[in-house]
């Protein structure tokens, strides 16, 4: 069997292959020694804990940074869609000085002067979506 394949095992093929599973989870996740599954309600427990943990990786590996993360959620923001990941607040909207620190820590991570050289976002686009959000947060918009 190829390493990790009981990640994707439907869970009652798991309880139906426990003998066969059990050492085959402790191997690859290198836990032998510190992980005993005795019971095939041990072996479902462990296999569901590791699938949570490939998952959240996955979720935090979509985007090549964390700057392109926050460039996608800038750009693709309408209304309030993304507010809460963008960390904009119900504050934001209702005291113009913290509108305006959200807006200059997003200025200071995309402004074009600072990503000279960089061709992998248009910083133009990313910083007139920024003022737009900014303009609609202190009611210019």
């Amino acid at each position: 069997m190829n390493k990790y394949l009981w990640l994707s095992i439907p869970e009652s093929d798991l309880k139906n292959k426990y003998d066969s599973l059990k050492d085959e989870v402790i191997n690859d996740t290198g836990l032998k020694g510190l992980l005993n599954i005795e019971t095939k309600d041990n072996l479902l427990k462990v296999v569901k804990a590791f699938q949570k943990i490939l998952k959240y990786q996955s979720d935090e590996e979509f985007f090549k940074s964390e700057k392109d993360k926050f460039a996608f959620l800038i750009l693709k923001h309408q209304g309030n869609i993304f507010d809460e990941e963008l960390g904009i607040k119900k504050k934001h909207y209702v005291d113009k000085n913290a509108a305006k620190e959200w807006k200059i820590k997003f200025q200071r991570m995309f402004h074009p002067d600072k990503n000279i050289g960089d061709s992998s976002l248009d910083y133009d686009e990313v910083m007139q979506k920024i003022n737009k959000i900014y303009n609609r947060m202190v009611g210019k918009a």
